[in-house]
């Protein structure tokens, strides 16, 4: 077995991700040029360092740890760990996942529990519908956090103590096997930097024949949400949104595909005219900026933003 965790800026983090899986897996920590001590912590850790030159984004930094990396043989099964995760007791949650593998061929992938806050409603969704976009983009699950769209969506509806199948579990923690990570052609670059190549994949693994379980006995921990704090927002919402109307052009057909439009633009209008007399989670300024940025990508000029440069 292989761990895959892929690096930036990770430093007081890493360390602790490669460190949580047991030997003899194997831990190979892909950095994506990091300008901070992220790759000498993962391999004080014990981690196999693959550092390149640039950042490459989440989704090609785990094919390069997925494929061939000098020194290692080829891998049955890879864990795919964000940095700021970490296997809890390694060896059993480890075993138990393998385990729920070894107990079906038709499972293609398994998840363990995430703890830590906010990590319920985070972890586990059905993938993306016109419901599911609709009740975010008009704040619905803000205002009625408990309302019961948004917890059949994050399966808040089930008992979260028994294993069950699942649409799309967060990435942070999720064990593939090799062969059907290899039969879907890994995670699709074009989803880079980062947003919606795990969707994307588990789509694919679904669209295959292959199941993804849930299975509540492993667990890992996760703090979640360390690398968009640390991007501004005029930056991250334009390619999250980008990101999942390329999902959508992948995975849904035309109605959808013109509604989430219409949904988003609707969605992103009443954010704007809420910004004078609403506090939000970001400075106005900013949030206006996204919002502009967002409407230009939705009505076709291109979704501008720094960590695509040059680039629509």
């Amino acid at each position: 077995m292989r761990a895959v965790v892929v690096s930036w800026n990770s430093e007081g983090l890493v360390g602790r991700a490669a460190a949580s899986v047991p030997s003899p897996a194997s831990v190979v920590v892909v950095d994506n040029a990091s300008k901070d001590d992220s790759a000498s912590e993962a391999e004080r850790a014990g981690a196999v360092v693959v550092r390149l030159g640039e950042n490459r984004g989440f989704g090609p930094a785990c094919n390069i740890g997925a494929g061939e990396v000098a020194g290692l043989p080829p891998a049955e099964t890879l864990l795919f760990l964000n940095p700021d995760a970490a296997l809890l007791d390694g060896p059993a949650s480890l075993a138990t996942l393998l385990a729920e593998l070894d107990a079906d061929p038709r499972v293609g992938a398994v998840a363990p529990a995430l703890e830590g806050n906010g990590q319920g409603p985070f972890q586990l969704r059905h993938l993306p519908s016109l419901g599911s976009l609709a009740r975010e983009a008009f704040l619905v699950n803000r205002l009625f956090p408990r309302n019961r769209g948004f917890l059949r969506e994050r399966y808040l509806d089930r008992d979260r103590s028994v294993p069950f199948d699942v649409e799309q579990p967060a990435a942070a923690a999720l064990l593939v096997r090799a062969s059907v990570f290899a039969e879907i052609g890994g995670f699709d670059p074009a989803f880079a930097p980062a947003w919606f190549e795990d969707v994307d994949l588990c789509a694919k693994i679904l669209e295959s024949g292959y199941r993804i379980r849930f299975v509540p006995a492993a667990r890992a921990s996760h703090v979640g949400g360390t690398t968009m704090r640390a991007l501004p927002y005029d930056d991250y919402l334009p390619l999250y949104t980008r990101n999942l109307l390329r999902y959508l052009g992948r995975h849904a057909g035309l109605p959808v595909r013109a509604g989430a439009r219409t949904v988003l633009a609707a969605g992103t209008l009443l954010r704007l005219a809420l910004l004078p007399v609403a506090r939000g989670d970001h400075a106005r300024r900013e949030a206006a900026r996204a919002y502009f940025r967002v409407l230009k990508g939705l009505l076709g000029f291109g979704f501008r933003s720094a960590l695509l440069p040059g680039r629509a």
